[in-house]
């Protein structure tokens, strides 16, 4: 039976053109009537050879499409102190706790803030609620389409200064016309880009950030990230391991900070944290 399901699959693939499959997947993901699961395991098996063609772009599909796991990005389970999970506010603990080492008061002396993959907005809203509260430029970017219309609206009405914008980290230069930040953030983005492109977004925060840039991404289980010598694929999802700390000095950036906690979850992540600056 099951040889037959995966046949039937196979059969699927091969002739219903992708991008067909590509608008049957929208379709399916903006049915309410089907469960979460459900519309992730279509969106999987309906994608499964583009997966395996071109890893990349398949991500980017996904995340601008509002698909697969970006279905849990929704206003009512991603803003709120009570659905920040433990493994983010580990990362804003530290984060806080290194800017003060260098002597700077967070509430205080933080004007600008800018995020790389910033889904929502939620994290931002946090920061300028709880962490950042002197900011008076808190903006952020994200490929979802979907989820900076909605993250815009819930801002604007609960009368925040949070400005997003949908664009491609891919050209975050353009983006940032030239714009410098006190701190930029990217957390659990850099995993969806191949190692080059990943160490190119890497070099053009740290050229834009004035105070330090603030990272996370999966934490590889084996060994520290840091002893990688290039990036591994994360099997369950094809995204990947990165060696942040590797990436910051070959653009010419110091780590100041870094956690790695391979050997441990936190709320499903192995937590690896780095704080550089140019």
């Amino acid at each position: 039976m099951q040889n037959l399901k995966n046949s039937a699959k196979d059969t699927l693939r091969r002739v219903m053109p992708l991008s067909l499959r590509q608008r049957l997947c929208i379709g399916l993901n903006r049915s309410k009537w089907l469960t979460p699961d459900v519309r992730y395991w279509w969106t999987r098996e309906l994608l499964r050879d583009f997966a395996d063609r071109d890893r990349d772009a398949y991500h980017r599909s996904l995340w601008s499409n509002h698909l697969a796991y970006s279905l849990t990005y929704e206003v009512e389970q991603r803003f709120g102190d009570e659905n920040m999970v433990a493994s983010r506010k580990a990362f804003i603990s530290d984060l806080r706790n290194q800017l003060g080492q260098m002597g700077i008061v967070p509430e205080k002396d933080i004007r600008s803030v800018f995020e790389v993959g910033c889904s929502l907005g939620y994290q931002l809203r946090y920061f300028e609620t709880d962490l950042f509260a002197s900011a008076t430029e808190i903006a952020g970017v994200d490929i979802d389409r979907y989820a900076i219309e909605q993250g815009q609206r819930h801002l604007e009405a609960a009368g925040s200064k949070v400005r997003l914008i949908c664009g491609d980290m891919a050209h975050l230069q353009e983006l940032l016309h030239g714009r410098v930040y006190d701190i930029i953030v990217c957390t659990g983005v850099l995993m969806y880009l191949a190692q080059e492109d990943a160490a190119r977004v890497m070099s053009v925060m740290l050229e834009n950030s004035r105070v330090l840039v603030a990272l996370s991404d999966p934490g590889y289980a084996q060994f520290d990230n840091g002893l990688l010598e290039h990036s591994v694929i994360r099997e369950h999802d094809g995204s990947r391991f990165h060696n942040m700390d590797a990436m910051v000095k070959a653009a010419g950036g110091t780590v100041l900070f870094r956690r790695w906690e391979g050997h441990r979850l936190v709320d499903g992540q192995r937590m690896y944290v780095v704080f550089a600056k140019r």
